[in-house]
């Protein structure tokens, strides 16, 4: 849109986007000034509850006439997209300040942005979405408080997505994220959040996942501000704390309390200085500093010790690196079949990397998200919020080997280091560690957290590089992918018989086949084949957190050895906290124990971990499906669509809830797009006849019905799909026939937890002859 003229706006540059708007600097021809245009984006554009939302918006800022808040001029409309004309402030977010040095600034702004507050709160607006980057500073240091998208206006209609709770977690407040009442008092925890941050640069509540933070939001003190700084004034410190009560009783019973507080504050910082005395000598400090960092090795002991004693040594604060994104290394030797070789040495440092619990390393899905685009790295390292980015590219002409790499420091916008390997094939394990071990100077490691970027379980660079294309293969999620995936881990292992990664692949292979959601073999064949091989891959080395999750999912799916399943798990998470696989598959664990909660937990660790993984955001999809949480779900699943719509079981997902909500034509019409999408699938064919069946076509049901039993002759499909087949057409005795064998047979589209929590099986869940079938899973009693 860069170069248009709107009406009688000519749009200059783009200035940012968010969830709910795209926005535009632009000149007012008419009057002769600057201003930002917020354009309703392309994907919300179709949605009237999304249109309703945006007005809301426009409706909620634009009633407010204070010189603390962006100004609204008007709402129109370009070629049926909303956007709304807003005054362009030349100034940077609250954000970028953090943290601020002098506490008479922290106070004036925290004046400013209560004046603002208490504007929007005396017309019954509440902003629900306070937090630094929605607070900017323009050239005058004045605030002006922005973004009231999801603001709720006093006696307006509920128009929040039911799939989260409004506004951004580490600022909510405790009744937010509780789904209680949100009123005035909410935007002051919100805001005492924000004040916190300035002060301090962290936040209050913290976790290392999102489960922990929302525990400690709700049930946890928040930390005292004088662990980071000892100058602030005891009053600001209490108004801070009150703001942050748990209970909004507590807090201010008006916002215009908490503004004549902050008043009171500034007058006596002005008058008195400082509220909290020095105790007038460096050497005191300097104890402090000592003790403070001798506590801090204490506590966190072990691997992550080095760290603070190589603080202490003299890494410059400016210098630390405690956040990286591994971007995926490019592929320039014009031959996508080295492909597996840039993605694999991408993967290889992000695995490596993320082992180390005191980086925060952008995990592979997100990293990849951006394979193939042109983005600059400043730009991605500011997208991602990290403080270096890694990128590289890969030539392979014949067996001469080139790897360039680059850091560049985002913070200083500078590059940190970079340099070119050239060497033969033979050689990709030695150029990996000699690469390795730059990253591992270039963030201050030493030691052993040094050593362990450099760990690899061959010697041997064919039966490496081998690998990497069985997991290239693997990670296509298809039975054609699975099957090639097969003979490269099997050549790798021709080559170097004590592989023990390579044996797991194998048994990742013949585990995921045997699920009916592939219908790639009987579990009956490739169970026993997964568990040979994961227990070679035990031998050779039992310290992987990718056998351990293997063998508890064998354990689970076919085996059900139920007490070992979760030993399994609970071992391959404590091994590495940070593989998203092994939560998710214990969350399907749980969900068969009946502990559906705990389930939950794990599904949002994951998603955390791999926040842009498909299979992983589906998952977490089918989390709330199972809760019949529908509208949830139906959300869930239209990110994970938004993030590749071709991805098949998102769409095969939401048909289920569709189906769930009594929805059989755009439940049907997802079946069939996911059938085009995964090709000749006897899971869409199935979820098709259920549909269309119960959607009162019979005639249509009966034929796809007949493809399915068809197909059932030629190859191998999951008993468990026929018997969801004739539950659909109501022919309960071939359902019960079906559901008999696929117990016999260990065989489910996903695992036999679904018995417990599926929908699907809700018709004939309390009938005496369901129960005595599910009684043979040894699972806990329904």
């Amino acid at each position: 849109m860069i170069g248009q003229t709107i009406s009688h706006y000519r749009i200059l540059e783009k200035l940012g986007e968010g969830g709910m708007g795209v926005v535009y600097k632009a000149e007012d021809t008419n009057l002769d000034r600057m201003v930002a245009l917020k354009f309703l984006p392309p994907h919300l554009a179709a949605s009237e509850q999304d249109k309703a939302r945006f007005l809301q918006e426009a409706k909620a800022a634009s009633s407010l006439n204070h010189p603390n808040v962006c100004t609204i001029y008007g709402l129109e409309e370009y070629e049926g997209r909303q956007y709304i004309a807003m005054e362009y402030i030349d100034g940077v977010t609250l954000r970028q300040k953090i943290p601020i040095e002098k506490e008479n600034d922290v106070i004036a702004y925290a004046v400013q942005i209560a004046d603002a507050l208490q504007e929007a709160h005396s017309k019954g607006i509440v902003h629900r979405d306070i937090k630094a980057e929605n607070i900017m500073v323009n050239g005058k240091n004045q605030i002006k408080v922005m973004d009231f998208g999801l603001a709720k206006l006093k006696g307006s209609l509920k128009l929040t997505r039911t799939s989260s709770t409004v506004g951004t977690l580490a600022y909510m407040a405790p009744e937010q994220i509780q789904a209680g009442t949100v009123d005035h008092r909410s935007d002051q925890f919100s805001f005492g959040v924000v004040l916190f941050e300035l002060l301090t640069g962290k936040l209050p509540f913290r976790g290392e996942h999102e489960a922990a933070l929302l525990y400690s939001i709700v049930h946890e003190s928040p930390e005292p501000v004088s662990k980071y700084r000892s100058d602030v004034p005891e009053e600001l410190i209490a108004l801070i704390q009150r703001t942050l009560a748990k209970d909004p009783e507590n807090r201010f019973a008006r916002t215009e309390d908490l503004q004549q507080e902050l008043s009171r504050v500034r007058q006596s910082v002005q008058t008195h200085g400082k509220g909290r005395p020095s105790d007038g000598t460096g050497l005191a400090k300097k104890k402090r500093n000592l003790v403070a960092m001798l506590a801090l090795i204490l506590l966190v002991g072990g691997g992550a010790a080095w760290y603070a004693i190589s603080t202490y040594r003299g890494v410059p604060e400016d210098n630390r690196i405690g956040s990286i994104a591994i971007l995926p290394f490019r592929n320039a030797s014009g031959d996508q079949s080295n492909d597996y070789l840039s993605d694999g040495i991408t993967e290889n440092i992000i695995n490596a990397l993320s082992r180390l619990k005191q980086f925060r390393v952008i995990p592979r899905s997100t990293a990849f998200h951006y394979k193939g685009k042109e983005d600059d790295a400043q730009k991605i390292g500011n997208e991602l919020h990290v403080r270096v980015v890694l990128t590289g590219r890969v030539i392979l002409q014949g067996d001469d080997l080139n790897i360039q790499a680059e850091l560049i420091d985002i913070k200083k916008q500078s590059q940190l280091w970079g340099e070119q390997y050239s060497r033969k094939k033979s050689d990709l394990l030695t150029v990996q560690d000699e690469l390795s071990r730059a990253i591992a100077g270039q963030l201050h490691l030493t030691g052993d957290e040094g050593r362990a970027l450099t760990k690899h379980s061959t010697e041997n660079t064919d039966a490496y590089q081998l690998y990497l294309k069985g997991r290239y293969y693997w990670d296509k999620r298809t039975v054609a992918g699975f099957n090639k995936a097969l003979q490269y881990f099997q050549q790798a292992l021709d080559i170097d018989p004590d592989y023990a990664l390579a044996y797991t692949g194998v048994a990742d292979c013949y585990d995921l086949l045997g699920l009916g959601i592939y219908n790639g073999m009987s579990p009956r064949e490739s169970y026993p084949k997964a568990k040979a091989a994961i227990e070679k891959a035990f031998q050779l080395d039992n310290n992987l957190a990718e056998a351990y999750t293997t063998r508890a999912h064998i354990n689970q799916s076919f085996e059900w050895e139920w007490a070992r399943a979760e030993s399994d798990y609970r071992r391959a998470i404590e091994l590495n906290p940070k593989y998203a696989t092994a939560h998710v598959f214990y969350a399907s664990y749980l969900n068969a124990m009946g502990r559906l909660d705990e389930a939950i937990e794990q599904y949002q660790l994951a998603q955390q971990l791999e926040p842009l993984s498909l299979a992983i955001n589906t998952w977490y999809g089918m989390s709330f499906y199972f809760h019949r949480q529908y509208d949830l779900a139906i959300d869930q699943y239209r990110k994970t669509i938004d993030i590749d719509p071709n991805f098949g079981n998102a769409h095969l997902m939401l048909g289920w809830t569709y189906a769930a909500k009594g929805m059989f034509q755009e439940a049907a019409a997802e079946f069939r797009l996911g059938g085009q999408l995964t090709g000749d699938n006897p899971v869409m064919i199935a979820a098709l006849v259920y549909a269309t069946a119960r959607g009162s076509e019979a005639a249509k049901a009966k034929s796809l019905l007949d493809t399915l039993l068809s197909m059932s002759k030629q190859r191998f499909v999951s008993p468990h799909n026929l018997a969801i087949a004739y539950a659909g057409i109501g022919d309960k005795e071939q359902f019960y026939h079906w559901l008999e064998r696929a117990i016999d047979e260990h065989s489910f589209i996903v695992n036999v937890s679904v018995l417990r929590v599926d929908p699907v099986f809700d018709f004939v869940r309390k009938e005496p002859r369901f129960a005595a079938l599910f009684n043979k899973t040894g699972l806990p009693p329904l």
